[in-house]
């Protein structure tokens, strides 16, 4: 399935730890994930950026070259596993939309009622693509718009009339705005976890790991407080916490954070056998699934070894 990554700092910084270095790093994620690789981020003056290509991250010098020397507070990046739609620059996350920049792992049907909403909201000239995580988006810039520009109240809203109008496998999505960062898990079927990390202290030893075959650390992380969402732990810290399920989850500008729990369960909820079989394959990888519980397994037994 697609992988999602958020990080929001005290200040501006480079994620390459989380990116490329990190035991789990985003590039690591690639290797099962190669249909698209995007990185969105907000510069020193809090304008939106996007850089994407329709090629896999662990084979781009150029994501490489971005994940070392871009830096930001705010930023947001995706790996993308089609789920039946063309490997092209217009279905390759994440989308900047009206100054928002939204990135989607899961599936959601784009029935006839959606595209109506989305036309009715004057967001349908934002969509170029095939994808219903563009769609997705596009429904959420619309209700934003609609709600005088405020992220928080336009994404309830779209959310909200997609669980009550959309079959629905998965809405896990990250979107910013303004350096306002939210993160969704709904319903429980695709995980997404977040990091909340203190500058320094006793956290500062999860920004150095060490294998018989890597060590990757991360001086500038340390120093600062950050906030990082992801698919799935990028390392074997045990300060990692699985978003409930419909939580969502918001880091303010200057690194709040507050969840919450607004939404009712999907009226029309799909399971992986209702999926298509491109859809149904985007979302599952055995390996994958076998790979990410064998190491939990082994932090748990290391941690207990400790305790």
């Amino acid at each position: 399935m697609c992988r999602l990554f958020a990080l929001h700092a005290d200040r501006p910084v480079t994620a390459r730890f989380w990116l490329l270095d990190a035991p789990y790093s985003l590039v690591h994620q690639s290797q099962f994930n190669a249909d698209g690789t995007g990185i969105g981020w907000f510069d020193d003056e809090g304008a939106p950026h996007v850089l994407k290509r329709p090629v896999a991250a662990h084979s781009s010098a150029r994501y490489a070259r971005i994940a070392s020397d871009l830096r930001s507070q705010a930023m947001i990046a995706h790996v993308r596993n089609s789920s039946g739609t063309a490997n092209e620059l217009a279905n390759t996350h994440p989308f900047l939309m009206d100054d928002i920049v939204i990135a989607h792992n899961g599936v959601l049907r784009v029935t006839d009622g959606l595209r109506a909403r989305v036309r009715e909201l004057g967001a349908e000239r934002l969509v170029e693509g095939e994808t219903d995580s563009e769609w997705l988006a596009a429904l959420i810039t619309g209700e934003t718009a609609v709600h005088e520009g405020n992220l928080h109240d336009g994404l309830v809203a779209a959310v909200t009339w997609v669980l009550a109008n959309v079959p629905v496998y998965s809405l896990n999505l990250v979107a910013a705005r303004e350096e306002h960062l939210y993160a969704l898990r709904l319903p429980e079927t695709n995980e997404l976890w977040v990091r909340d990390r203190p500058a320094g202290g006793r956290h500062a030893d999860g920004l150095e790991q060490s294998s018989d075959t890597l060590r990757a650390t991360s001086d500038e992380l340390r120093e600062v407080r950050s906030v990082v969402i992801a698919s799935e732990p990028m390392d074997d810290s045990d300060q990692w916490r699985l978003l409930a399920d419909g939580e969502l989850l918001h880091v303010s500008p200057t690194g709040e954070v507050g969840s919450e729990m607004p939404f009712e369960a999907p009226a029309h909820r799909l399971g992986i056998e209702d999926l298509g079989l491109s859809e149904a394959a985007s979302q599952a990888h055995a390996a994958e699934a076998e790979a990410r519980d064998a190491r939990r397994s082994r932090s748990d037994r290391e941690r207990r070894r400790a305790a």
